[in-house]
Protein backbone atom coordinates (compact mmCIF):
# COMPACT_ATOMS: atom_id res chain seq x y z
CA UNK A 1 0.00 0.00 0.00
CA UNK A 2 1.46 3.68 -0.61
CA UNK A 3 -0.04 6.02 2.13
CA UNK A 4 0.48 9.87 2.41
CA UNK A 5 1.11 11.03 6.46
CA UNK A 6 0.74 14.34 6.68
CA UNK A 7 1.30 16.33 10.17
CA UNK A 8 0.45 19.17 11.22
CA UNK A 9 1.81 21.30 14.11
CA UNK A 10 0.07 19.62 17.48
CA UNK A 11 2.12 18.09 19.96
CA UNK A 12 -0.84 16.23 21.20
CA UNK A 13 -0.37 12.67 19.96
CA UNK A 14 2.39 13.63 18.09
CA UNK A 15 5.08 11.12 19.54
CA UNK A 16 2.33 8.50 18.83
CA UNK A 17 1.70 9.03 15.31
CA UNK A 18 5.65 8.88 14.71
CA UNK A 19 5.52 5.13 16.25
CA UNK A 20 2.80 4.17 14.44
CA UNK A 21 4.99 5.56 11.04
CA UNK A 22 7.63 3.16 11.98
CA UNK A 23 5.46 0.17 12.96
CA UNK A 24 3.98 0.40 9.33
CA UNK A 25 6.97 1.59 7.88
CA UNK A 26 8.98 -1.92 9.62
CA UNK A 27 5.89 -3.88 8.40
CA UNK A 28 6.63 -3.06 4.83
CA UNK A 29 4.23 -0.20 3.87
CA UNK A 30 5.27 2.97 1.50
CA UNK A 31 4.60 6.22 3.72
CA UNK A 32 5.20 9.35 2.00
CA UNK A 33 5.56 12.46 4.73
CA UNK A 34 3.76 16.04 4.57
CA UNK A 35 4.98 18.16 6.86
CA UNK A 36 3.32 21.33 7.57
CA UNK A 37 5.70 24.96 8.71
CA UNK A 38 4.14 24.37 11.74
CA UNK A 39 4.87 20.87 12.09
CA UNK A 40 8.36 21.09 11.54
CA UNK A 41 8.89 23.83 14.65
CA UNK A 42 6.78 21.25 16.66
CA UNK A 43 8.93 18.36 15.56
CA UNK A 44 12.26 20.24 16.59
CA UNK A 45 10.56 21.31 20.02
CA UNK A 46 9.54 17.37 20.74
CA UNK A 47 13.15 16.71 19.72
CA UNK A 48 11.79 14.19 17.20
CA UNK A 49 12.96 15.54 14.20
CA UNK A 50 15.91 12.61 14.39
CA UNK A 51 13.69 10.27 14.68
CA UNK A 52 11.70 10.86 11.77
CA UNK A 53 15.31 10.63 9.67
CA UNK A 54 16.55 7.71 11.04
CA UNK A 55 13.06 5.76 9.99
CA UNK A 56 13.92 7.13 6.50
CA UNK A 57 17.74 6.50 6.19
CA UNK A 58 17.22 3.33 7.81
CA UNK A 59 14.10 2.28 5.62
CA UNK A 60 14.58 4.34 2.22
CA UNK A 61 12.61 1.43 0.42
CA UNK A 62 9.90 2.48 2.60
CA UNK A 63 10.25 6.04 2.80
CA UNK A 64 11.30 7.73 0.03
CA UNK A 65 10.44 11.45 0.45
CA UNK A 66 9.92 13.63 2.97
CA UNK A 67 7.63 17.02 1.59
CA UNK A 68 8.73 19.87 3.73
CA UNK A 69 5.58 22.84 3.33
CA UNK A 70 8.09 25.52 3.93
CA UNK A 71 9.80 23.98 0.24
CA UNK A 72 6.52 24.22 -1.42
CA UNK A 73 6.33 26.29 -4.34
CA UNK A 74 2.63 28.27 -4.75
CA UNK A 75 -0.10 26.26 -5.60
CA UNK A 76 1.75 23.01 -4.12
CA UNK A 77 2.01 21.39 -6.86
CA UNK A 78 3.02 17.94 -5.27
CA UNK A 79 -1.12 17.88 -4.82
CA UNK A 80 -1.60 17.21 -7.95
CA UNK A 81 -0.39 13.23 -6.99
CA UNK A 82 -3.67 13.24 -4.35
CA UNK A 83 -5.72 13.35 -8.17
CA UNK A 84 -4.22 11.05 -9.80
CA UNK A 85 -4.70 7.92 -7.18
CA UNK A 86 -1.08 7.99 -6.05
CA UNK A 87 -2.03 7.21 -2.85
CA UNK A 88 -4.16 4.25 -1.25
CA UNK A 89 -4.56 6.32 2.08
CA UNK A 90 -4.05 9.79 3.29
CA UNK A 91 -3.23 9.99 6.98
CA UNK A 92 -3.19 13.17 9.16
CA UNK A 93 -2.19 12.53 12.63
CA UNK A 94 -2.06 14.63 14.26
CA UNK A 95 -4.39 17.43 12.82
CA UNK A 96 -4.36 20.83 14.59
CA UNK A 97 -7.62 22.30 15.58
CA UNK A 98 -6.84 25.64 13.18
CA UNK A 99 -6.52 22.82 10.36
CA UNK A 100 -9.54 21.40 11.04
CA UNK A 101 -11.38 24.59 10.87
CA UNK A 102 -9.99 24.95 7.47
CA UNK A 103 -10.75 21.53 6.23
CA UNK A 104 -14.27 21.98 7.41
CA UNK A 105 -14.66 25.19 5.37
CA UNK A 106 -12.77 24.05 2.39
CA UNK A 107 -9.90 26.67 2.96
CA UNK A 108 -6.68 24.76 1.06
CA UNK A 109 -3.85 27.55 1.19
CA UNK A 110 -1.23 24.94 3.31
CA UNK A 111 0.43 21.88 2.45
CA UNK A 112 -1.68 20.12 4.48
CA UNK A 113 -5.18 21.50 3.62
CA UNK A 114 -4.14 21.17 0.03
CA UNK A 115 -3.60 17.28 0.19
CA UNK A 116 -6.78 17.09 2.29
CA UNK A 117 -8.52 18.93 -0.47
CA UNK A 118 -6.98 17.34 -3.25
CA UNK A 119 -7.43 13.58 -2.38
CA UNK A 120 -11.15 14.41 -1.56
CA UNK A 121 -11.03 15.67 -5.10
CA UNK A 122 -9.44 12.08 -6.24
CA UNK A 123 -11.96 10.25 -4.00
CA UNK A 124 -9.17 8.52 -2.26
CA UNK A 125 -9.75 7.63 1.78
CA UNK A 126 -9.13 10.01 4.22
CA UNK A 127 -7.83 9.01 7.78
CA UNK A 128 -7.76 11.70 10.38
CA UNK A 129 -6.36 11.95 14.11
CA UNK A 130 -7.65 15.37 15.86
CA UNK A 131 -6.62 16.23 18.24
CA UNK A 132 -9.85 17.92 19.57
CA UNK A 133 -11.79 14.92 18.87
CA UNK A 134 -12.70 14.29 23.08
CA UNK A 135 -14.79 17.20 24.35
CA UNK A 136 -13.55 17.26 27.98
CA UNK A 137 -10.24 17.34 30.02
CA UNK A 138 -7.57 15.35 28.49
CA UNK A 139 -4.15 14.32 29.07
CA UNK A 140 -1.42 15.79 27.11
CA UNK A 141 2.54 15.06 26.38
CA UNK A 142 4.61 18.36 26.93
CA UNK A 143 7.88 19.05 24.95
CA UNK A 144 9.82 18.66 28.37
CA UNK A 145 8.57 15.64 28.60
CA UNK A 146 5.98 14.82 31.37
CA UNK A 147 2.00 15.34 30.98
CA UNK A 148 -0.40 17.95 31.50
CA UNK A 149 -4.17 17.97 31.56
CA UNK A 150 -5.68 20.70 28.92
CA UNK A 151 -9.21 21.15 28.23
CA UNK A 152 -10.98 20.48 24.67
CA UNK A 153 -14.26 22.92 24.22
CA UNK A 154 -17.06 21.76 22.60
CA UNK A 155 -16.95 23.57 19.66
CA UNK A 156 -13.82 23.10 18.27
CA UNK A 157 -14.60 19.15 19.46
CA UNK A 158 -17.73 19.26 17.05
CA UNK A 159 -15.50 20.95 14.10
CA UNK A 160 -13.12 17.84 14.57
CA UNK A 161 -16.06 15.04 14.59
CA UNK A 162 -17.91 16.77 11.89
CA UNK A 163 -14.97 16.55 9.17
CA UNK A 164 -16.56 12.83 8.54
CA UNK A 165 -19.03 14.59 6.51
CA UNK A 166 -16.46 14.87 4.00
CA UNK A 167 -16.64 11.58 1.21
CA UNK A 168 -14.35 8.72 2.35
CA UNK A 169 -13.12 10.51 5.64
CA UNK A 170 -12.87 8.78 8.58
CA UNK A 171 -12.16 10.24 12.01
CA UNK A 172 -9.98 8.54 14.83
CA UNK A 173 -8.98 9.31 18.48
CA UNK A 174 -5.53 8.08 18.27
CA UNK A 175 -3.16 6.91 15.69
CA UNK A 176 -2.85 3.01 16.71
CA UNK A 177 -6.56 2.99 15.54
CA UNK A 178 -5.59 4.49 12.08
CA UNK A 179 -2.30 1.78 11.94
CA UNK A 180 -5.33 -1.14 12.73
CA UNK A 181 -7.55 -0.13 10.17
CA UNK A 182 -4.96 -0.05 7.19
CA UNK A 183 -3.78 -3.54 8.30
CA UNK A 184 -7.41 -4.47 8.52
CA UNK A 185 -7.26 -3.27 4.96
CA UNK A 186 -4.68 -4.87 3.57
CA UNK A 187 -5.35 -8.26 4.68
CA UNK A 188 -8.98 -7.71 2.78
Amino acid sequence: MKIAWGITGAGHQLKNSIGIIEKLVQNGENIDLFISQAAEIVINMYSLKSRLDKIQKENPNQVKKIYYGRTQKPGFPICAKFNLGFYDFLVISPVTSNSVAKMRCGIADSLITNIFSQMIKGRGKILLVPTDIVHGKIQTEIPQGGTIEITIDEFNSKNANSLTKFPNTLVFSNPQEIMTYILEKKET
